[in-house]
């Protein structure tokens, strides 16, 4: 498919794919602190183990690498290795203060609603309890007369002490992108780990365990959509042509679904991931889910939501409940199919492939339901994404 330069056709005065000059920031305020409440309560703390290795992570990881970390907790839990990743309490003041940036906002919220979901899991990540410090006072949230006055090197140094707390009973590593910080803690000797050109889940592997486990089943790189203004997001990918209504079964075609490499197929791919989220998690407060399972239809005539149990939704089930239960029209596309995987079911199909007017109808049709359910999660992350539509549909994009 062809793409318009919109930096050269006039384009650029159109309005963005979605604005809301009422959002605020509440959404992200209330997540951050429902995960430093949570980190304070010991029963929501994954439970110790005598072998667990502590994996301390820096904001800018979560902003800027955030699939990769993603990636690397999946194959952890996978593996059903002993490890805990640890989010310090500055890193939660660090997410907060990047909640109005044009640049950083989207990623704030996506990274901040993942750490929810996975500290509500009690499983493998977890945040850091104000009483875990090394500091004299006994509470790292407590200002000390020697504290740094710099608020960046004082979060700097609230990282470095909760490695140091944590280091007191379990091998602790600290993951970090900025080099002051790894050098601080090479000195303290705390190992480190600095993401690479290519990071991926296999190398972190490979830096905490080195021959002690095979790093085979860890994932391999893969691009990730960071920022269109900065080109850090790739544009171009070559493969294979494929029908855009069939679903693709043979190898080539299974690569192109989990490898795309073009901006609008990564930011598309982070979209799904987080609306879906979201969605399931304004159906668990719409619905709960302690539901009756042996109320699921068997009629294959019924709608798709009503014969799949509620804890296995997806963001079209979810989409199809919210909106039939408050009336919400259906546009074409509809926003369900929109957010679903590429050629996981007929019509699904990547980033790139949905037109900006497409684009536009799904998320506008997805901030109705949000408004008719009067939830500010789905309205405000869409706010902040419009900035990256936005961006990536100016610049000169070949399709791949």
């Amino acid at each position: 498919m062809a793409f318009t330069d919109y930096s050269h056709s006039g384009e650029s005065s159109r309005p963005p794919i979605y604005s809301d000059t009422n959002i605020k920031d509440s959404y992200l305020q209330a997540t951050l602190q429902r995960i430093d409440q949570l980190s304070q309560d010991v029963e929501m703390l994954p439970p110790p183990s005598e072998y667990a290795i502590f994996f301390v992570v820096d904001t800018n990881i979560l902003l800027h690498h955030f699939d990769v970390l993603s990636q690397f907790l999946e194959d952890v839990e996978r593996l059903s290795l002993p490890l805990v990743i640890v989010i310090p309490g500055a890193v939660i003041l660090e997410l907060d203060g990047q909640k109005n940036r044009d640049g950083l906002a989207w990623f704030a919220r996506r990274a901040s609603s993942w750490l929810l979901d996975r500290i509500k899991g009690r499983k493998s990540v977890r945040g850091q309890a104000n009483g875990e410090t090394c500091k004299a006072s006994g509470k790292w949230k407590s200002r000390e007369p020697n504290d740094i006055a710099d608020s960046e090197m004082r979060n700097d140094n609230l990282i470095l002490d909760c490695c140091l707390y944590f280091r007191r009973g379990r091998h602790t590593f600290l993951c970090s992108a900025d080099n002051n910080l790894c050098l601080s803690g090479h000195s303290e000797g705390i190992p480190t780990i600095t993401p690479s050109r290519n990071w991926n889940s296999k190398e972190i592997a490979q830096q905490i365990y080195g021959n002690s486990l095979t790093v085979k089943r860890f994932g391999s790189y893969s691009a990730s959509y960071k920022n269109a203004q900065n080109g850090s997001a790739p544009t171009t990918f070559h493969s294979t042509e494929v029908d855009e209504d069939m679903m693709m079964v043979d190898d080539d075609a299974a690569e192109l679904v989990l490898q795309p490499n073009h901006a609008l197929d990564l930011l598309h791919l982070q979209v799904i991931d987080h609306f879906t989220r979201l969605l399931v998690d304004l159906i668990g407060r719409v619905r709960g889910f302690d539901m009756d399972r042996s109320g699921v239809a068997k009629s294959l005539h019924a709608p798709r939501h009503q014969t799949r149990d509620v804890t296995e939704w997806d963001a079209a089930d979810c989409l199809e409940y919210l909106n039939g239960q408050r009336g919400v029209k259906e546009v074409t596309p509809q926003a369900g199919l929109f957010l679903s995987k590429p050629y996981t079911t007929r019509g699904a199909r990547r980033g790139q492939d949905w037109s900006r007017k497409d684009w536009q109808v799904a998320l506008e049709s997805l901030a109705e339901t949000s408004a008719a359910w009067e939830d500010v999660s789905i309205r405000e992350s869409l706010f902040f994404l419009g900035h990256h539509v936005n961006e990536i549909f100016l610049l000169k994009l070949r399709p791949t």
